[in-house]
C-alpha cells in the first residue's frame, strides 16, 4: 500500500513499511515537490502517542550535531492517506497524486527523519548462523559507546537501547535511533534518578527499572546495563538470559555473583576472558557496582582492539568515515539480508 503525507504545503510519497514498533509505524518516503530522488524515512504516530512523539522530536532537534544520531530533517502535525493505483515510476514531481482515499484521511503527528539503508543492527546478529567475530563488534561497539557518552554528557539517558534501534548507513557506521523513551536528569548534584518506567524490551533493562515508580531508577546506570546485554547480544548472538529474575535460570548467578557457572550456558562457543570480564562487570546485579562509560572505553577488551589512541577519547562527533576498516564493513555486508 503506498500513502500520502500531507502537511502544511509539503507532500510526501510513502512506498514501503521498513519498521513497526510500540508508538509509530516508519515507511520509506520521498517528497513530491522536490527533484531530487533523496530518500528519506517518515515516522508516522498516532495521535494517543503525542507524548512519545513529542519527546523524540525535542531529543532529536537538539542531537543533530552528532553524527551517529539519526538526523531529523522537519516535524510536526499532519494528514496520513492512502493512494489507490498511485504510480511510483511518474517522474513528473508537481504531479499531485491521484485516487486519494479521503475515506481512510487520518490526522497524524510525523517525523522525517534520515534514511540508514543498512538496516537495523538486530538483523545482523540475531537469528544468523555465524557469530560477529570480537574484533568487529568491538569496533561497532566502541562508536555506540561514544555516541551514548555524548548523550550522558548532556545530561540525556537514552532508555531504550537494543539493537533495534541501532541502524547503520550506506558505510555500517551506526545510527542512535528511538529517542521516545529517553529522559534527561540533573548531572551536576549527582542526581540521575528517573521514576518512570524505562525502554520497551524487558530483555535490555535493569533489574531496578520495576521498582521506577516505587523508588526510581539511575538512568546512566540503566543504559550501561543495557549496552552490556547489547554488547553480548552483538557479539555472542543470543540473549544472555531472558529476564532479569531470581526465578531466571542464567540471570540468578549473575545475581548470586557466580560468573563461572553463567558462562558455562555459553561454553559452546569460544569466548575471550576479557570479553567475559567486561560483560559480568555491565550486567551486575547492583547498579553502583557497573563500569562507567570511561571504564568500559578503556577495558582490555576494548583497548586491544580500540581505534582510540591512549590519552585520545574523542567525542564522536570527531570521527570520520575511515572509523571503519574493510574487515568491518565486509563483515556486515556479507550477513545483510
Amino acid at each position: 500500500m503506498t500513502y500520502l503525507l500531507q502537511h502544511d504545503s509539503e507532500k510526501y510519497i510513502l512506498t514501503k513499511l521498513l519498521g513497526e514498533g510500540v508508538t509509530c509505524k516508519c515507511y520509506l518516503g520521498q517528497k513530491i515537490s522536490s527533484e531530487s530522488s533523496e530518500l528519506f524515512a517518515i515516522k508516522i504516530f498516532e495521535t494517543k502517542y503525542y507524548q512519545y512523539y513529542s519527546t523524540e522530536s525535542s531529543f532529536l532537534s537538539k542531537l543533530s550535531d552528532n553524527e551517529n544520531i539519526i538526523k531529523l530533517y522537519e516535524h510536526g502535525k499532519g494528514f496520513f492517506t492512502p493512494l489507490l493505483n498511485y504510480n511510483n515510476n511518474k517522474q513528473n514531481s508537481d504531479i499531485i497524486p491521484e485516487n486519494i482515499d479521503e475515506s481512510k484521511k487520518e490526522e497524524i503527528y510525523f517525523e522525517v527523519v534520515e534514511y540508514a539503508e543498512n538496516g537495523e543492527l538486530k538483523d545482523y546478529v540475531l537469528g544468523t548462523s555465524t557469530r560477529i567475530p570480537e574484533k568487529i563488534s568491538a569496533k561497532i561497539f566502541t562508536k555506540i559507546i561514544l555516541t551514548v557518552k555524548y548523550l550522558h554528557n548532556n545530561n540525556i539517558a537514552h532508555c531504550d537501547l537494543k539493537p533495534e534501534n541501532i541502524l547503520f548507513d550506506k558505510n555500517y557506521n551506526p545510527k542512535l535511533n528511538d529517542f521516545g523513551f529517553s529522559q534527561t536528569f540533573r548531572g551536576d548534584d549527582g542526581d540521575y534518578i528517573l521514576h518512570s518506567f524505562s525502554g520497551t524490551t524487558m530483555f535490555y533493562c535493569a533489574p531496578e527499572t520495576r521498582r521506577a515508580f516505587t523508588k526510581g531508577f539511575n538512568g546512566v546506570k540503566n543504559d550501561i546495563f543495557s549496552l552490556g546485554v547489547l554488547l553480548f547480544v552483538i557479539t555472542v548472538g543470543s540473549f544472555p538470559f531472558e529476564r532479569t529474575s531470581c526465578t531466571d535460570e542464567k540471570y540468578k548467578y549473575i545475581m548470586r555473583r557466580n560468573y563461572k557457572r553463567f558462562w558455562e550456558f555459553f561454553n559452546y562457543i569460544k569466548i575471550s576472558d576479557e570479553f567475559k570480564d567486561l560483560i559480568n562487570n555491565m550486567i551486575c546485579l547492583n547498579p553502583a557496582q557497573r563500569l562507567d562509560l570511561s571504564q568500559i572505553l578503556e577495558h582490555p577488551w576494548l583497548k586491544k582492539f580500540s581505534i582510540i589512541e591512549d590519552d585520545d577519547i574523542r567525542t564522536q562527533a570527531e570521527f570520520e568515515d575511515d572509523f571503519y576498516d574493510k574487515d568491518v564493513i565486509e563483515e556486515l555486508s556479507s550477513r545483510k539480508i
